[in-house]
C-alpha cells in the first residue's frame, strides 16, 4: 500500500463521519451504487470509488464522461443536516477546491456545482437526497494528459495537465473527505456564515453578467451580486432582484 493509501485508510479509521470505503473498477455511476448500499442498510460514512462509470450522470440528467483511470469518480454518504440541506452542494465544491488547492493551483467555484481551473471546468457535483442520507456524487479530472479533446470535452481540464506534473488521486481524494468533512460539520451546526462567505470569496459567479437558465425553462438575465442563506443566487436584472435556486449558468 502506497503512503496516499495510508493516508486514506487512516482518515477512515480515524475520526471522521467516513466509516468504510468501496473501491470497483466499474459503476453504472458512483451514485446509484452508493444508493444501493444505503438502502440496503448501510449507514451515513459509506465512500464508494469507481475507476470509470458506465452511466455517470451530472446535474439535471446530463451525462458525465469520464476516462478510465484518468478521474476521481467518488460518491459519499452523510447523514441528513440539521442545518440547510441546500448548502450541502456549495460544501462539496468548497471540499474540492480545497483539495485542488493543495495541488498548487488556483480555483474558481462556477455557482452552484462547478469547480474551473483558468476558466475551464475540472469538477463537478451531484448531490442527491435519500429518505435517510444524502448521496453526494464528485467527479474530478485529475489527468486527462493523454486525451484528444473534442466538442464539450475542449472545455474541460485535469490536475496533471494544470500542474505539469503527475497527480496521485488518493491524495487528492484523501483531501476532498478531509475538508468535506469540515465543511458539513459547517451545515450541521446551522452555522453557514463562514461557508457562505468562503464560497462567494472563491466564486467566479458572483459579480459576472450570467444568464440563468432554470429548470423550468425560464431565462434571468443580469449581475450575479451574492448568495442569500440558503445558498440560492442573488441576480440583479432589469425587473429587479430575483434569487434562483438552480439553474444553468452562463457566464458574460
Amino acid at each position: 500500500m502506497s503512503s496516499s493509501e495510508d493516508r486514506l485508510v487512516s482518515l477512515v479509521q480515524g475520526p471522521s463521519r467516513w466509516h468504510s470505503i468501496e473501491h470497483v473498477p466499474t459503476a453504472t455511476s458512483t451514485n446509484e451504487l452508493a444508493k444501493q448500499r444505503t438502502e440496503a442498510g448501510t449507514p451515513p460514512g459509506l465512500v464508494v470509488i469507481a475507476d470509470t462509470q458506465t452511466e455517470g450522470r451530472g446535474r439535471a440528467g446530463r451525462s458525465w464522461q469520464d476516462q478510465p483511470g484518468g478521474g476521481l469518480l467518488v460518491s459519499v454518504t452523510s447523514r441528513i443536516p440539521r442545518g440547510d440541506a441546500t448548502l450541502v452542494p456549495l460544501a462539496a465544491g468548497l471540499a474540492v477546491a480545497d483539495a485542488v488547492r493543495r495541488q498548487g493551483l488556483h480555483v474558481a467555484l462556477k455557482w452552484p456545482n462547478d469547480v474551473l481551473v483558468n476558466g475551464r471546468k475540472l469538477a463537478g457535483v451531484l448531490v442527491e437526497r435519500l429518505d435517510t442520507a444524502l448521496v453526494i456524487g464528485i467527479g474530478i479530472d485529475v489527468d486527462w494528459r493523454a486525451v484528444d479533446r473534442a466538442g464539450q470535452l475542449a472545455e474541460w481540464t485535469s490536475i496533471a495537465e494544470e500542474a505539469g506534473r503527475d497527480v496521485d488521486r488518493w491524495d487528492v481524494l484523501t483531501d476532498v473527505l478531509r475538508s468535506l468533512d469540515a465543511w458539513l460539520c459547517d451545515v450541521d451546526e446551522g452555522d453557514a456564515e463562514r461557508l457562505l462567505a468562503q464560497y462567494q470569496l472563491d466564486c467566479a459567479t458572483i459579480g459576472a453578467r450570467v444568464t440563468v437558465t432554470t429548470p423550468a425553462g425560464d431565462v434571468v438575465e443580469g449581475r450575479a451580486v451574492g448568495l442569500d442563506a440558503t445558498g440560492a443566487l442573488g441576480v440583479d436584472t432589469e425587473r429587479g432582484p430575483i434569487a434562483v435556486i438552480a439553474g444553468d449558468v452562463t457566464l458574460g
